[in-house]
């Protein structure tokens, strides 16, 4: 320390020689000394006018090295930043003190140390010290809980008649004492008035030491309702049904129903994804929107087939149109292969009637004179960014476009056809704008952090009919912060560079604002002969703010057949508690809660449960890659193998582990552990009638064979029942009509 100390004050003098200006005087003060300020300044001569060097914070320690002549300042040594070394900075002396400014001290404190270990009497005593300014903190500690010994009884108490006892510390020796009673004794319930379905009932137990009575409320009964049909469902209309109390009349409303059959917007399954195929094969549906949910889409197309069939064209899957949609067809014959010029066609015919089916095989959109919209502007604009005048970007297809269109075909060797924009020739004329582009314009591919963020879905058929013409459906949003108008969906084979290689385009136009505030969608044929490797997707679209060029997202197919990944949800799970239909209700309840009266046998405040099912075509389609709702969270499938019992997902991955088992009709998969048990979601609380041909069978112990007791010995079972533990796990009702018809308790370990 002394050698190093000695380096300073020699390096410290050659300064001073080297800097005349400075004084010279020794300092003969404390070493070292502390900055008492946040931030003190620190200059290159005694004056606060000449120019700063650093700043040094408050509680730093120096050491001085020289002191001016009318003693204001003190000179230490410093880091020159600007100049690589060490010289010496004054500082005024008001700013140094002797002592370490605690104030300004963070403080690193130490461990406890405990000079008094408390007890359950007395407090104890500790203190830490900071290891960078000394200061010491002290600290009592709060007294330790007593350590009770067991109560003992000085003074025997009942439910009615107070008792004493006492408990000793076993450290201190103190005693406490408290005064007690004991529990009430009761007897079983009693019924002094029965529920009814218009009135409250009332139930009470006493005591069988003090005879103190305790009284309980009983919700109404639930009224026992049959349907009552006021108009008959037909094959293409719903019936009209009321629901009415059998007991005291009460009217439970007007509902519709439909006939046996029929598919509604909502409904999901096997029975809407073969009527969405009926519908794609007759061209009133993408092969995209085959996906077993009856949506906005799917009604749609269903109205303009009904419309077309001189059908009520109300979007509704009756019998009648269902039958109507049933033709027993042959295969696809192509009459006329498509090109990117000309449309194709194929046909097929119902072997049964003879009913001819005919599509249009077509690569894209065809414009067709006096046509409108955004496909009809953005080629207005691209037309005009090659160099032919179409006119203004009204969106209107007259007369200018096809002049235009006419004027690019001769300069580049074409043959287009008066008032049609085909997509050869969107093509052309997209491929010559791309080969024009400046690359101060063109911006390549967006991201997050991109003023443009274009993010683009494709979905592809869900299945494939041989034909060799697949239809992809996409979506394209904006998440960026700058609006931007989309202007292509482009297409490649092979590897997917879209600024250099031939590409297959179809206009849209739309304006994209910030936030996926709205997109552009559409759907598109491909021929799979049109080229080798993979299909790629991107779309492009032109900043507002700059006339950038950027590209989405890249989306690519595996030889043009791989459906997109998907997240799959549990089907709705909708229960009417208060009108249960026929089926099996995981439940809970408490045993006291199945009571007898003049009413019947019912069961009071019970929980009503059901699993999460899963549509099985979502199940069967279900891939690595793709995410599923379970319990509310989103799981993702890293492996998916199907076993003879379902589904095991994730087996053996860092993810939740699980299987799918089908239900015994096979209308849905339910999710269950690896260990076997079942997922539950509560619906609500019911009080639910007993019918008297109901029957309760327990095999809670599994030591023990199971018992079934009838109708009249079901409260006594319950009640004188050793275990208590009814819930969704191991207990069951089936409910037939509005009324439980089976209480089934299994063994759950």
């Amino acid at each position: 320390m002394k050698k190093l100390l000695t380096m300073v004050i020699a390096l410290a003098l050659a300064l001073i020689l080297a800097l005349p200006a400075l004084a010279d005087q020794p300092y003969t003060g404390p070493l070292p000394l502390y900055v008492n300020r946040e931030k003190v300044k620190v200059y290159r001569e005694p004056s606060t006018k000449a120019k700063s060097i650093t700043k040094i914070k408050g509680a730093t320690s120096v050491v001085p090295e020289f002191v001016s002549d009318d003693g204001a300042w003190i000179g230490i040594l410093v880091e020159d930043t600007k100049h690589g070394g060490q010289k010496i900075g004054w500082i005024q002396k008001e700013f140094l003190v002797d002592y370490f400014p605690q104030s300004l001290c963070s403080h690193k404190w130490s461990d406890w140390t405990v000079e008094k270990q408390a007890t359950c009497t007395e407090k104890g005593y500790r203190w830490r010290t900071c290891t960078i300014c000394g200061i010491r903190d002290e600290q009592d500690t709060k007294k330790k809980d007593h350590d009770w010994g067991k109560w003992k009884v000085t003074k025997e108490a009942t439910c009615s008649k107070k008792g004493e006892r006492v408990r000793t510390c076993k450290n201190c020796g103190t005693e406490e004492k408290e005064e007690y009673y004991e529990d009430h004794d009761f007897g079983s319930w009693e019924m002094t008035k029965e529920p009814t379905c218009t009135a409250q009932g009332e139930r009470q137990h006493k005591c069988k030491v003090c005879g103190t009575v305790e009284t309980q409320t009983l919700d109404m009964l639930p009224h026992d309702y049959e349907y009552q049909v006021t108009t008959e469902a037909t094959d293409h209309s719903a019936g009209v049904r009321s629901r009415i109390c059998k007991v005291c009349g009460t009217n439970g409303g007007e509902e519709t129903f439909d006939p046996e059959g029929t598919l509604r917007r909502g409904d999901r399954g096997e029975g809407v994804a073969h009527m969405q195929q009926l519908l794609v094969e007759q061209g009133y549906l993408n092969a995209g929107g085959a996906d077993g949910v009856f949506g906005g889409g799917t009604e749609k197309a269903l109205m303009k087939y009904q419309q077309d069939r001189s059908l009520n064209p109300d979007g509704i899957g009756w019998p009648q149109t269902l039958k109507d949609l049933e033709h027993d067809y042959g295969p696809w014959q192509v009459v006329k292969p498509m090109t990117r010029s000309e449309s194709g066609e194929r046909v097929r015919v119902c072997q049964g009637c003879g009913f001819e089916q005919h599509e249009v095989l077509d690569a894209g959109t065809t414009l067709e004179k006096g046509a409108r919209g955004e496909n009809v502007r953005a080629m207005q604009q691209i037309i005009k960014e090659v160099g032919y005048d179409a006119g203004s970007f009204d969106g209107i297809y007259g007369g200018k476009l096809d002049n235009a269109l006419a004027g690019f075909a001769a300069d580049h060797g074409m043959v287009v056809e008066a008032g049609k924009v085909r997509p050869a020739d969107v093509d052309a004329v997209v491929n010559a704008w791309f080969d024009g582009m400046s690359e101060e314009t063109w911006k390549g591919e967006s991201s997050t952090e991109t003023p443009v963020n274009l993010a683009l879905t494709v979905e592809p058929a869900a299945s494939f009919d041989g034909s060799g013409i697949t239809t992809y459906s996409w979506s394209l949003t904006n998440l960026g912060s700058e609006k931007a108008n989309f202007t292509a969906l482009l297409l490649t084979f092979g590897e997917p560079d879209f600024r250099h290689e031939d590409l297959v385009m179809v206009l849209d136009g739309v304006e994209l604002v910030p936030g996926a505030g709205n997109s552009a969608s559409g759907s598109f044929n491909v021929d799979a002969e049109w080229g080798e490797g993979n299909l790629n997707f991107a779309a492009m679209a032109v900043s507002e703010a700059d006339g950038g060029k950027w590209l989405s997202n890249t989306v690519t197919f595996e030889n043009a057949v791989n459906p997109a990944e998907k997240t799959v949800a549990p089907m709705d799970g909708a229960v009417d508690v208060n009108a249960l239909a026929d089926g099996i209700y995981p439940v809970s309840f408490d045993r006291g809660d199945v009571l007898a009266g003049a009413s019947g046998t019912y069961m009071n405040a019970v929980h009503i449960f059901t699993q999460d099912w899963y549509d099985p075509v979502d199940v069967t389609t279900l891939k690595v890659g793709d995410t599923i709702i379970v319990e509310g969270e989103p799981v993702p499938v890293l492996s998916i193998e199907e076993t003879e019992y379902g589904y095991n997902v994730n087996e053996g991955q860092d993810a939740r582990e699980f299987y799918l088992s089908a239900s015994e009709d096979s209308n849905g998969f339910a999710v269950h552990g690896m260990d076997d048990m079942t997922t539950y979601t509560e619906r609500g609380v019911a009080t639910l009638l007993i019918d008297p041909s109901a029957t309760f069978t327990d095999a809670w112990d599994i030591e023990s064979d199971p018992v079934t007791v009838a109708y009249d010995g079901i409260v006594e079972a319950m009640q004188s029942s050793a275990n208590d533990w009814f819930v969704p796990y191991n207990t069951t009702v089936r409910i037939e009509g509005g009324k439980v018809v089976e209480i089934n308790r299994v063994y759950v370990p």
